[in-house]
């Protein structure tokens, strides 16, 4: 009896981040638009994030190339990370895009190149 209220408790315990992240990652599913402040003025870029089979990915349109495909997607608490790749006429360059959810919009931070460059910016829900 002891050993079966013990393997309950530790599945518990064990599921309590899983329930706490799907929780949060709730409130970031959809379409977005983005605005961000580029070298060129604002930029306004749609951004869809799903859950697939308990996974976030997201796609990112607005840029030259087309849409880019998200599929490190991370969300903690009222914070959403997206990290990809952005082909620039330089080439290739990783992005850490930082997304902070606050009464139902979101302010943007974009970091390219390990922090060489940032923009920022504002989103709203598609609708």
């Amino acid at each position: 009896m002891i050993r079966k209220s013990l393997m309950i408790l530790l599945c518990a315990i064990m599921l309590a981040p899983a329930i706490a992240w799907a929780q949060d990652a709730k409130a970031f599913l959809g379409e977005w638009v983005l605005t961000v402040e580029g070298r060129r003025g604002p930029q306004e870029r749609p951004l869809t994030i799903k859950q697939d089979g308990g996974k976030l990915s997201a796609e990112l349109g607005g840029g030259r190339g087309g849409p880019v495909t998200i599929t490190d997607v991370t969300v903690k608490g009222s914070e959403a990370v997206l990290k990809y790749t952005q082909t620039t006429q330089q080439g290739d360059i990783p992005v850490v895009m930082t997304l902070t959810l606050k009464d139902g919009a979101l302010t943007v931070k974009q970091d390219m190149a390990g922090g060489q460059f940032t923009q920022s910016g504002t989103g709203k829900k598609k609708g």
